[in-house]
């Protein structure tokens, strides 16, 4: 039986040799690049190698390949245009800038047209319920995605949900792929931050997605109904023990030290559609 020694100098042996005799030039730096005389296991052979600019080109292509590829993986596990016909509409030139709400588009703005420029800084807007702050956060999605980006937005509590029914057995999506593409994506929307039902469970998916990015250095944009104060009270439950306390602590940090922080100070652009409508309906009537 051939032994490997032997195997190995057949193989080489059998090995196409005597390359071009044209010089090669490498066709990013113009370099020629010399042929090469090797002797393994005493048989000679003249190669040609190539520049360290190929193997560069050739290793760029094949992450980029790979990037690609997670990139279209993140948008079929996460598809924004799925958000429905309301957020399609959630651009920066149809919102309704009202008194209050000038500083959070201003920064919603900058932070879409100069993302990247922050490295991994996150943005928090916070102000009451129906004043807007999901309609810019959306805004900055398109904006990013139009230019390549790949940003993910979910509500907390559809983003729990989603997680929770991977425990579901016959359910094939897994709870490792979500979290894999919650912490690759270039930006993450947590939306409504606070309003979730807060657990054990809750607590630990929120820390790992928030610390995961946070490793990472990747962005997160979050939307809340409660001021930076009171978002740390939010993540605690009514019977809080000292590992609930620590816990939020550490969610509420790692928020709050990479995040931009703006108040939208609008009052509610929902509440007052609805007050309008219904004193077109009865002038007479009032808000209550």
């Amino acid at each position: 039986m051939q032994n490997v020694g032997q195997a190995l100098r057949e193989a080489w042996a059998n090995m196409t040799t005597s390359p071009s005799d044209e010089a090669h030039v490498c066709p990013y730096c113009e370099q020629v690049v010399p042929k090469k005389r090797l002797v393994v296991l005493g048989i000679e052979k003249i190669v040609q190698p190539v520049c360290r600019c190929e193997v560069e080109a050739w290793e760029a292509g094949i992450n980029e390949a790979q990037e690609r590829y997670q990139k279209a993986e993140i948008e079929r596990k996460f598809v924004f245009s799925a958000l429905g016909e309301r957020f399609e509409q959630c651009r920066f030139d149809t919102f309704t800038a009202r008194p209050g709400s000038e500083k959070a588009l201003q920064m919603a703005r900058e932070y879409a047209m100069r993302f990247g420029d922050y490295g991994g800084d996150s943005l928090l807007i916070w102000g009451q319920p129906g004043n807007g702050k999901s309609h810019l956060a959306a805004a900055v999605c398109h904006e990013i995605k139009e230019r390549g980006k790949v940003p993910i937005f979910q509500t907390m509590s559809e983003l729990l949900e989603r997680i929770r029914s991977t425990f579901r057995q016959e359910r094939k999506e897994q709870e490792a792929e979500i979290m894999a593409a919650l912490q690759k994506c270039d930006l993450l929307v947590l939306d409504d931050l606070g309003a979730e039902k807060v657990t054990d469970w809750t607590l630990d998916v929120l820390f790992r997605i928030i610390d995961g990015r946070y490793r990472k250095k990747k962005p997160t944009l979050f939307t809340t109904n409660f001021s930076p104060t009171e978002l740390l009270h939010r993540f605690k439950p009514d019977k809080s023990s000292t590992e609930h306390d620590i816990a939020a602590r550490r969610i509420h940090d790692r928020i709050l030290e990479v995040s931009v922080i703006v108040e939208n100070r609008a009052t509610s652009y929902r509440r007052e559609v609805a007050e309008n409508r219904i004193k077109k309906s009865d002038p007479r009537r009032q808000w209550a």
